[in-house]
This record gives structure tokens, C-alpha cells and sequence, in this order.
């Protein structure tokens, strides 16, 4: 009987280890959102734009629903800004609300959960699961429902910026504008 329990334990470790049990989390513009589009080689991941949230949310928004990553998504962006609260989206990724640190203007920065299977086959992999556990450890870990800091958190936030539909999440800019995906955030 031992031996029939080893065999089905190490059966169950195969199959988590060879992401049998991997999740396929989003749909909308998902492989953008996750860097594993064919158009994520158009981004200079070498040069980091400093901005802020009035840069970013008084851009032109694009006519309709984009199918493709944009000229204006292949950038990486510095923005100092405060954490005012997260939740956790049906898509898995952490929906950040964060404030400029002059205006009381907001955005949304999202940060991908790494057990999803496009972002398992992405070379970033290892800095989605760091972020996302640093996130966790740091700041809390996200429920579906909204959470509201008690006190906002002052961060540096380095992402790639991108473009959603208005589809009205707390927090959203105006325009759509995000930072999407966070690749460092970090307190200050």
C-alpha cells in the first residue's frame, strides 16, 4: 500500500511540476498584458521613461478595442505614486489603485499572477513570481473584494504601458491608460 501512495505522490508532483495544473487566466488583449505577444520585442526594456499619472492619464486614448500592441505600449515607465488600495481581478492579476503624489488624479497598475500558463512560458516568469510574492509579503495579499489601505504607501512603480478598454474599474484613468505589466515596485 506505501509503495501505491509513493507512486500516486510522485504521479501529483509530475503533473504540477510540468504545469498540468498551470491556469489560463485572462482573455482581453491578455498576451499583451502578459509580454508573450510577438510585438513584445518592439519594447526597450534598456530605457526607463520617468513620468507621472497626469503624464500618462492626459495621453490620446486609441479609437476602439486594439487587437495589437500600440507604438505608445512599447514603453517602460518610472512613476512615483501612492498605493491607495488592490483587489484581486476575475483574471487573477492584482488591480492597484495608486494616486499621483501632487494631484489626487489616479490609474490603475496591475500586477500579473505567475501561475498562469502565458506567463509560464514568458522569460519573465521569474520576476512576475517575485514581484507577486513581494507584493504579498509587503503590502497584503488580494481578495476579490476591494481593499482600501488605512494608509497609503508611498512606491516606485517601473512598468510597460498599456491600453484598456473603458470598462470601468475602481480607480481607472479616464482615458484607459495603465501600467500594465508592473515590473519592479518597490516602497520608498
Amino acid at each position: 500500500m506505501r509503495q501505491f501512495q509513493v507512486i500516486i505522490l510522485y504521479l501529483f508532483l509530475l503533473a504540477f511540476s510540468t504545469g498540468l495544473f498551470s491556469q489560463d487566466c485572462g482573455k482581453e488583449r491578455w498576451q499583451i498584458k502578459t509580454l508573450s505577444d510577438p510585438d513584445t520585442v518592439f519594447i526597450n526594456f534598456q530605457d526607463v521613461i520617468n513620468s507621472n499619472i497626469p503624464e500618462q492619464t492626459n495621453m490620446p486614448a486609441p479609437d476602439g478595442r486594439q487587437g495589437t500592441r500600440l507604438a505608445s505600449e512599447t514603453s517602460l515607465y518610472l512613476i512615483e505614486a501612492y498605493i491607495v488600495g488592490f483587489a484581486e481581478e476575475k483574471d487573477r492579476d492584482i488591480h492597484i489603485i495608486v494616486a499621483d503624489i501632487n494631484t489626487d488624479e489616479t490609474m490603475v497598475v496591475e500586477i500579473i499572477n505567475p501561475i498562469c500558463s502565458d506567463v509560464k512560458a514568458t522569460s519573465r516568469e521569474a520576476i512576475f513570481k517575485d514581484l507577486y510574492n513581494w507584493f504579498v509579503s509587503n503590502i497584503g495579499s488580494p481578495k476579490h473584494k476591494f481593499y482600501y489601505l488605512e494608509e497609503c504607501i508611498y512606491v516606485n512603480i517601473v512598468g510597460i504601458g498599456f491600453w484598456d478598454y473603458l470598462h470601468g474599474p475602481k480607480g481607472m484613468a479616464w482615458n484607459g491608460r495603465e501600467i500594465h505589466p508592473v515590473l519592479f515596485l518597490g516602497k520608498r
